[in-house]
């Protein structure tokens, strides 16, 4: 019974797995998307030499959402191949995303200096995280 239950919960699982593989390749197509047709609305403004900033900030922006999602989803497909989310991973996530942070503020320039300050703080954190991760983890020679 026991063997019959786990199997049951292994299959639901893998449904829910590749239900969500689906719902990402779909997220990653509307991104991506996304990034074309700003691509596509700055085109007339490069050719006359007029982008405006809110519009390029914009594309940025999305540019850096879509780094983002690709590191998320590398993280969730990565679990899926092996039913293991090592903290690597999560810190490259985050990363990432801190680092976009960090961008878009100063890209923005609305920024208060000791967020700034503080958000600078994190991202180096977390890369001597990351770098220590690599150096102590068991699975770091393969």
């Amino acid at each position: 019974m026991r063997d019959l239950i786990l199997r049951i919960y292994d299959r639901v699982i893998d449904v829910i797995v590749i239900g969500l593989v689906l719902v990402m390749i779909i997220v990653m197509g509307f991104a991506f998307f996304d990034v074309l047709m700003n691509v596509w609305r700055l085109i007339p403004d490069v050719k006359s030499n007029t982008v405006n900033a809110d519009d390029f900030r914009d594309l940025i922006v999305t540019v850096l959402d879509v780094f983002v999602l690709i590191e998320l989803f590398s993280t969730f497909t990565s679990y899926v191949r092996t039913r293991h989310v090592g903290l690597t991973q999560l810190l490259d996530v985050t990363v990432v995303f801190a680092l976009r942070e960090l961008l878009v503020k100063l890209y923005a320039n609305s920024f208060a200096p000791d967020k700034l300050i503080g958000l600078c703080i994190v991202v180096i954190l977390l890369v001597i995280g990351r770098s220590l991760t690599g150096r102590l983890s068991p699975h770091a020679d393969t």
